[in-house]
């Protein structure tokens, strides 16, 4: 590594290269750690994306990761319900405002970040506008969030991206495929080998897989799209509606009946792919 993170050129990657790279690296790293042969994994969001990529390029991580779970994937997107406000957000950020300058997304010491830092802080003026917006991005009308816990974490994340991450969400809403971000006919002879990236070879991972998803009101993860998504993958184990119809993107995080409406069932599914003897002792009830 020979880039800071104040650079910009550190942010020219996209999904792929987290997939690729770092979630390897850190899977990885853990096991060398831990001396364990494979680890369970959990992801929400675009957090879902790494390990599918990693399996799916990679496919030597497949008998590292014995448990794949996944809320509220990101991995299709053609139903998002907010896929177009992200591609007018883009467009105005880069064509109208022209902010060429920046490969960052909400990154530390960022524009973006320090509006959003301005907003949403906790003794923000405008953190009701704030969490109201929050709200519209991610479902509308759940009772399950606590503005005072939400707005907390909220000053601690997001830790930042790159605009190729998004450009990738916003191929994958346009085109209804997942496949490595298009950089042009030239750029992909470079880094694939192909005019056109082709869609990652999913269905070859037999990684065992569970997908919890929001049943109706999950504005940045689509029911349909997640359904696509199992029939797609090899070696689903669980497929899990939230039994709660408004239960929103945000509601896996910090929803405050999460545990009986969600973590409860995850914990239970850990359990199964845990040797006893590594087992938590705690009661589920």
């Amino acid at each position: 590594v020979n880039m800071t993170y104040d650079q910009e050129k550190f942010f020219l990657f996209s999904m792929h290269e987290l997939g690729y790279y770092d979630t390897t690296a850190s899977i990885d790293y853990i096991l060398n750690v831990t001396g364990h042969k494979n680890l369970i994994t959990i992801g929400h969001s675009m957090g879902t994306t790494n390990v599918i990529i990693a399996t799916s390029v990679r496919p030597e991580y497949e008998k590292k990761i014995k448990l794949s779970i996944l809320f509220a994937p990101g991995v299709y997107a053609n139903h998002l319900l907010v896929g177009g406000l992200a591609e007018i957000f883009y467009n105005t950020w880069f064509r109208w405002l022209n902010v060429y300058h920046e490969e960052s997304y909400l990154a530390k010491g960022s524009t973006m970040l320090g509006i959003v830092d301005a907003m949403c802080s906790p003794s923000s003026i405008s953190r009701n506008l704030c969490f109201s917006g929050l709200g519209m991005i991610s479902g509308v009308g759940s009772n399950q969030t606590v503005e005072d816990s939400v707005m907390k974490m909220v000053s601690k994340f997001p830790a930042g991206t790159s605009f190729n991450v998004l450009k990738q969400q916003i191929q994958a809403f346009r085109t209804g495929d997942f496949k490595p971000l298009n950089y042009g006919r030239k750029g992909n002879m470079e880094r694939y080998g192909l005019f056109e990236p082709a869609p990652y070879p999913i269905g070859i991972a037999n990684t065992p897989t569970a997908i919890y998803y929001g049943c109706c009101n999950d504005f940045l993860s689509h029911a349909k799209d997640s359904l696509k998504l199992s029939r797609r993958l090899k070696n689903v184990v669980k497929l899990y509606p939230v039994p709660y119809k408004k239960f929103n993107h945000g509601d896996f995080l910090w929803a405050k009946d999460a545990y009986q409406l969600l973590y409860k069932d995850v914990l239970v599914l850990i359990d199964q792919y845990t040797p006893w003897q590594l087992r938590s002792n705690m009661t589920i009830m």
